[in-house]
């Protein structure tokens, strides 16, 4: 891996371009005593700030407004920010808590880094002048660090201060004093605590896993992808990933990582793990996301499961048993899943993981139809191509394109089999699995 270059951009201070007419301006800045103080000013005066993400009501313990005026309240499933008195204001200050919380369905707000440096999710500063309309979508960010550290946002490497607008889910942003890396895929933030093994793993698994997926999906567009990797040495058991526009990241926060890593298992799901999140960077279009609504997340999820499958089979030979039992798992998961319930309704009734396991299954049979078809020379990745060139040229995102598609490379009886599956309250789900397969 090569050097990033970065001295050239330490310089950089000055805001990357402004939101149009932005009726809140945050501000994040750090103290050199690592004190987070979250800043808001309205354009007019508010009664209430309400969020755009609200997976739980942990802001009233985590966020304290510096005058004790203010107050987070938990609203019908929602938090707002407000003054006491109910009194009306244009200007806030909070002090935020900089260590990692799990997030149901959510992004940790902060990933600390083993040597003092955190990721900041962008996307829970997000916030509106009493509530947050649907189309909302323009959020103009300021940071401000310690002279000694820099920030990497989008990509780039600022020290001091930067400006930006943030837009969709947010983003993270690094904060600290471990200098990226760079290859021709990707650039790299790994934390230097991390055991060896994931440090060579990572180093070496996710360009190798970059080069599969572009080779076959094509090369990326835009700004090179970040991976993030974090690592915290405490008292827990928990981790978190995903990918965000151009980024990949997971966290660590455990006490028990150097005898994880000892499983030759830990090391298969960390690197289906990452496999299924490179997967999920070629989701998207020059118009955006390709999936639809989240309780079609099968669209999504189950195809990044499915590549993962597949890259691990091609790159990796000796996960052969891993990844057929980790199949016959996800069978016996979505058999149970859908018994009583269809898998339309799992976004709403907690389920959501069924989107990853019956999704796989049904990638995994549109895969076997589509290159039986074709007598091998079309497959998943040639679908998901078309897919995005038709999103590209104007059709809808989401199942319908897509299952257009597979109705015209495999057929139209599969797209009926495949959406019994998904709409349908199954009598029989080991059935009506089977029966996506045909042929085999």
């Amino acid at each position: 891996m090569k050097s990033f270059l970065f001295p050239l951009l330490l310089l950089i201070n000055f805001p990357l371009y402004a939101a149009k007419n932005p009726e809140v301006d945050i501000v994040i800045t750090k103290s050199i005593e690592n004190i987070w103080t979250l800043t808001y000013q309205m354009d007019r005066p508010a009664n209430r700030l309400g969020f755009v993400r609200n997976p739980d009501n942990s802001r009233i313990e985590r966020w304290k407004p510096v005058s004790s005026d203010f107050e987070i309240v938990f609203v019908e499933g929602k938090e707002y920010l407000n003054r006491k008195d109910g009194s009306l204001f244009e200007h806030v200050e909070l002090t935020l808590t900089p260590t990692y919380k799990h997030l149901s369905k959510d992004y940790a707000p902060f990933s600390p880094y083993s040597d003092g440096g955190v990721l900041i999710h962008t996307g829970r500063l997000f916030s509106c002048i009493n509530k947050c309309a649907d189309d909302a979508n323009d959020w103009q960010i300021s940071m401000n660090i310690p002279q000694d550290e820099h920030l990497i946002v989008n990509g780039k490497v600022y020290t001091k201060s930067a400006s930006w607008v943030d837009s969709d889910d947010g983003m993270n942003v690094y904060v600290g004093r471990q200098k990226p890396i760079e290859t021709d895929s990707v650039i790299a933030v790994i934390d230097s605590g991390l055991p060896e093994k994931i440090q060579s793993s990572l180093n070496a698994d996710i360009p190798k896993l970059m080069v599969y997926f572009q080779e076959r999906l094509g090369k990326l567009s835009g700004v090179k992808p970040t991976l993030y990797a974090s690592y915290a040495k405490v008292d827990d058991r928990s981790s978190q990933g995903g990918t965000l526009p151009n980024q990949i990241f997971m966290h660590w926060n455990l006490n028990d990582l150097n005898k994880k890593i000892k499983d030759a298992k830990f090391i298969n799901q960390t690197t289906w793990f990452f496999a299924h999140e490179v997967a999920h960077l070629y989701q998207r279009s020059k118009v955006g996301a390709l999936n639809g609504e989240s309780n079609q997340s099968w669209l999504h999820e189950g195809n990044a499961d499915w590549l993962a499958a597949l890259a691990l089979l091609d790159l990796y030979p000796n996960t052969e048993a891993y990844v057929t039992e980790k199949i016959d798992r996800f069978k016996d998961h979505c058999v149970k899943g859908l018994t009583g319930l269809t898998l339309i309704e799992a976004a709403n009734k907690g389920q959501f993981g069924l989107y990853y396991t019956c999704g796989l299954l049904i990638h995994q049979a549109i895969d076997h139809a589509v290159q039986k078809k074709s007598n091998g020379r079309k497959n998943i990745y040639f679908l998901w191509n078309e897919f995005r060139q038709r999103v590209e040229q104007g059709d809808e995102k989401g199942p319908e394109t897509f299952l257009a598609l597979v109705e015209q490379y495999a057929s139209k009886e599969l797209v009926v089999r495949i959406k019994v599956l998904v709409e349908t309250k199954l009598t029989n789900p080991e059935d009506t699995l089977s029966q996506l397969i045909v042929d085999k």
